[in-house]
């Protein structure tokens, strides 16, 4: 009771917050540190502090609810803990190379965090970092910063895990927005799942975990997305709108490529919502003439810098996959950058990341990844058959951003070819509204007793299942192997036995629930 009292007071839980960024601060230098352990210490803590400070006041204004309070500390943690054992454990227990060496799962972040240590070390101004003098980060937002944070707290010694605090502190910070944005357009219920899927997502907590830029895309993005629900409800405008400026330049300091089409995405969905309102057809009509002129230009910058690459990506994951090398052969070379962005979609696949021989560490990551991206494959299929049974007005919403997401979707698999690594975390870039439909497609499955969602998931069960055994044969003999051919047909038609079941099973025992609720949802 004492203790409850105690932690009501702002500037005790300040102190609070102090206290344990000292102690985390002292393990992480612990396990970590190199050289000077109290000038370790003191970078490591003060970090602690700053981004515990900004996560704490962020809560404040969302709100301080418990709710939100747990998810937010459970994502810190999560990312943090795994961003210092993998700190720890890749030069134990990974390959012999020189970024897993030096405690990087990616080879993108080993670069230019080196680069931008390099430059902190230079004495130069951060702003070169935005010229071709340092190629590692193609736009230089990303190298800046790590060049800034370098120079201010360690300027004595190169501790990469004071990127990886900040990058699960970004990713934490979008959680405040991420719920109230949700629960303003949708409902509590459905912000706290989308919430807790944001958190627990694998690929998302592996990138705030990393040296990587997509933790602050997704923070942009939330942000983005936060000013647009409180635009359009107009609540706090000028907030929203001094929100929505900062957290544009900054997208645009970090990729403009990125920046643009999302930037495009937004004004759209304000414009969609805007135009309810607007009373005289002829302006309506020249609203959407500009707003599809301004899509198409936005779509044509877009795709030249895709389709400047995707071939050569095709080819690569062509060239790295001896099983899609041998399924591809006597296809038309037309068809490959289809069947590959097909095969993309399905990455990281569970099956061969359960299979395939690794070292522990890389398998364990593997399989972890790939869980979670085939735990929200179903929702989101569930979501594109359902979200028609919502109401009007959400509809709409879910709509175009079921079309979003699955654009993008496509786009990250054709962008990256058949890639294990970069196609996911390209695709982990919408994680706010990927969560966001999941939480919603959870939701209505479980208002309305809606049996469709356990069915698709059987229908996915069956699919690993076969697929499970495929790979595993491939790397043990024993094991007999099914026809690929016969192993697909198998598949459609136990699955296709699964979809007409279910019909004849509903027909006969109706589903009242959803016929009563589905359209209020």
């Amino acid at each position: 009771m004492a203790m409850r009292k105690f932690l009501k007071k702002p500037f005790r839980q300040m102190i609070l917050i102090a206290g344990a960024s000292l102690i985390l601060g002292a393990f992480i230098q612990g396990i970590l540190g190199r050289e000077n352990f109290w000038s370790g210490l003191f970078a490591s803590a003060l970090l602690l502090f700053l981004v515990g400070a900004g996560l704490w006041f962020a809560w404040r204004r969302a709100g301080g609810g418990k709710a939100l309070g747990w998810i937010m500390l459970t994502a810190f943690l999560l990312r943090l803990a795994l961003g210092v054992f993998l700190s720890w454990g890749l030069p134990r227990f990974g390959y012999d190379e020189k970024p897993q060496q030096a405690g990087f799962v990616f080879d993108d972040a080993f670069r230019r965090d080196t680069s931008a240590w390099a430059l902190a070390q230079s004495g130069e101004p951060l702003m070169q970092a935005f010229s071709n003098e340092y190629e590692a980060d193609q736009y230089g937002g990303m190298l800046a910063l790590s060049a800034l944070v370098y120079r201010t707290l360690s300027p004595d010694s190169y501790r990469p895990w004071l990127m990886v605090i900040l990058a699960a502190g970004a990713l934490t910070f979008s959680l405040p927005f991420l719920i109230c944005a949700v629960a303003r357009r949708f409902s509590q219920r459905t912000a706290l799942w989308a919430g807790w899927i944001f958190v627990v997502y694998p690929e998302g907590i592996l990138l705030g975990a990393s040296q990587m830029r997509e933790p602050f895309y997704i923070l942009f993005l939330t942000v983005l997305f936060w000013a647009a629900v409180q635009w359009v409800a107009r609540r706090k405008i000028k907030r929203s709108i001094a929100a929505f400026i900062l957290s544009a330049i900054s997208f645009f300091l970090f990729s403009y490529r990125v920046a643009l089409p999302i930037l495009g995405v937004m004004f759209l969905w304000v414009w969609v919502e805007e135009s309810r309102r607007i009373r005289q057809p002829w302006l309506r009509a020249v609203g959407w003439a500009a707003v599809g002129l301004g899509m198409a230009a936005i779509l044509m910058v877009f795709w030249v810098w895709v389709d400047s690459v995707v071939n050569w990506d095709t080819l690569v994951t062509i060239r790295r996959s001896g099983m899609l090398q041998f399924q591809l052969e006597g296809i038309p070379e037309s068809l490959h950058l289809p069947l590959v962005t097909l095969y993309g979609l399905f990455q990281p696949v569970l099956p061969a990341a359960i299979a395939a021989p690794a070292p522990w560490i890389w398998h364990s990551l593997g399989v972890f990844r790939a869980l979670g991206w085939y735990a929200v494959m179903p929702l989101l299929t569930y979501v594109l058959i359902r979200m028609w049974k919502s109401s009007k007005h959400k509809k709409r919403e879910l709509i175009l951003m079921a079309c979003v997401v699955c654009a993008w979707l496509l786009i990250a698999s054709m962008r990256a070819g058949g890639d294990q690594w970069d196609n996911p975390r390209y695709r982990t870039i919408f994680l706010p509204w990927i969560a966001l439909l999941s939480g919603w497609g959870i939701q209505f499955a479980l208002e309305t007793k809606d049996r469709w969602l356990s069915r698709i998931i059987v229908i996915e069960g069956i699919f690993l299942v076969f697929f499970t055994e495929w790979y595993v044969s491939r790397y043990w003999s024993d094991i007999p192997r099914l026809d690929l051919t016969v192993m697909v047909l198998l598949i459609l038609i136990l699955s296709l036995a699964v979809v007409v079941g279910g019909i004849l099973w509903d027909r006969k025992h109706p589903n009242n629930a959803l016929t009563a609720k589905g359209e209020k949802l």
